[in-house]
Formats: structure tokens, sequence, C-alpha cells
């Protein structure tokens, strides 16, 4: 196997990374919008966190690192500071998110993170 063709899959597989990452994000997203079920109790009373603006953001958002991780095989440098860029909005965004997911977080940052890592080792490499 030649080095073109190792830069060439670990851009395929970054891409794969983050097209799943987005896509789970958005599918649960999606089911996030459908009710109103955060919810903390405190001095006997119930408060309800409406955190909708919120969702819709993560929805954006995996979404937008969906069809990053898409362009990302190209291997053109704009593709790759897109991807680099949707997964650094993914990151921050589930951060503040991390109190009602954190599971989810942590499904989905990982491969997104190894992604963003095969990125910058492909940008780093020098071209055959």
């Amino acid at each position: 196997m030649t080095r073109g063709e190792v830069r060439a899959r670990a851009l395929l597989l970054a891409g794969v990374l983050l097209g799943a990452a987005g896509i789970f994000d958005a599918v649960a997203a999606g089911a996030d919008l459908t009710g109103d079920r955060y919810v903390s109790f405190g001095d006997g009373v119930v408060h309800r966190h409406d955190i909708t603006g919120w969702v819709w953001l993560r929805l954006a958002a995996g979404v937008g690192v969906a069809l990053a991780g898409a362009l990302v095989p190209l291997s053109r440098r704009w593709s790759g500071l897109l991807a680099l860029a949707a997964v650094a909005v993914f990151v921050v965004l589930h951060l503040f998110l991390f109190t009602y997911h954190p599971v989810q977080t942590v499904l989905v940052l990982g491969p997104a993170l190894a992604a963003a890592r095969l990125i910058l080792l492909h940008r780093a490499s020098p071209a055959p």
C-alpha cells in the first residue's frame, strides 16, 4: 500500500467517523424536540427546564458535522478546515449540554475527536 493510499484511507475513516457522529447526534436531537423531559426538584417545587433552543443548535451542529464528514474525503484544504471548525463547534456545544446528556456526549465526541486527529495528522504529513 502506498503512502497516498494510506492518506486517502485516513481521510475516508475521518469522514465516516464524522458522518456517524453527526447523524447519531442529529437523530437524538430530533427525538429531544418532541418533549420537555428535564425537571429538577428543590424546596418542594418542581422546576421545568426548557432547552429547546440548545436542542435546535445541537441538531444544526449534527447536520453540519455529518456534511463536513461527507466532504472530508475530497482531500481539499478547505474541506479539512471546514471539518475542524465543525468539530470545534460540536465539542463546545456538547460541553455546554454535558449535564443533560453525559453518555451521549461521550459517545459522539469520541469519534468526532478521533476524526479531528486524523485530519490534523493528514495535514501535518507531507504529500506523496
